[in-house]
């Protein structure tokens, strides 16, 4: 896709993901929030779905017009879509309903097979993600942007971003095994896709997913990862592939900000 386009596409798409954010954020200042269980058991809440209404409205009356594959969407499958949006209205719904204001919005532009533009938006701390591949990430607060990048591990220390509230026994088990390597770990608690965004920014080296995602949890994040100069990948080193399908879920994977080292030893 060209970059300037891109550029256009990451302008628009920022418009749209503040919009989203402040209707969400009305309804997290609520002192009571509603909520539902949907069928896989997971929790929806009436932010997901007026996230999901501001966010298809506005990308639908883009020039561009790309289909969209939305959490809270249709769910339809086609293989032979090549350009589409993925959109995570509210990632980190448990989160969103504790209160503990790691959340975001999360919109990535697909292009064969591959995140090439990635937004990830968290309302309550006013921090705005932007990946676009070969033209790099940034991070966004009051106004001012700032050029984001990964950083190189050091030989002691491993920082390891973990989930509030999804931490496994093979999460426990990986950081046995990580301590075995580094003198110090330290953990880096956080909700949602900041986690890849931590990575991202170079306040964490790795994040391992050692559990269940669906695409559109991690697509945005990857790209504001890549393009920072991280990588993600399969517990065996491979590269993801997105296509246009509603119940495909991601292998576990993980996240790093220094692609030169070698993660898939420490991860057996």
């Amino acid at each position: 896709m060209d970059k300037h386009l891109l550029d256009d596409l990451s302008i628009q798409i920022i418009e749209i993901v503040n919009k989203a954010a402040d209707s969400v954020m009305d309804i997290y200042l609520r002192k009571e929030i509603l909520q539902n269980t949907k069928s896989d058991g997971s929790p929806v809440t009436e932010a997901d779905l007026t996230s999901h209404k501001v966010i298809s409205e506005g990308l639908n009356l883009l020039p561009q017009s790309f289909p969209i594959l939305s959490e809270e969407g249709n769910k339809r499958f086609n293989e032979k879509i090549r350009v589409f949006w993925l959109v995570d209205p509210l990632d980190g719904t448990k989160e969103f309903i504790k209160k503990t204001g790691e959340f975001t919005i999360n919109i990535a532009l697909i292009e064969g097979g591959k995140p090439i533009l990635g937004i990830v938006s968290s309302p309550v701390t006013g921090e705005l993600f932007v990946g676009m591949l070969g033209k790099g990430s940034y991070r966004i607060k009051k106004g001012v942007s700032k050029r984001i990048s990964t950083k190189n591990i050091q030989k002691d220390i491993l920082r390891i971003t973990l989930s509030r509230s999804h931490q496994s026994i093979k999460d426990k088990n990986f950081i046995k095994q990580a301590d075995k390597k580094f003198k110090e770990i330290k953990i880096i608690p956080a909700g949602s896709s900041l986690k890849l965004c931590r990575v991202a920014e170079g306040r964490a080296d790795i994040y391992c997913r050692l559990g269940p995602t669906f695409q559109w949890d991690i697509a945005s994040g990857q790209v504001v990862l890549e393009s920072a100069g991280g990588i993600l990948r399969d517990l065996n080193g491979e590269k993801f592939k997105y296509i246009f399908e509603a119940e495909k879920k991601n292998p576990e994977f993980y996240a790093a900000g220094d692609a030169s080292y070698n993660w898939t030893e420490l991860l057996q």
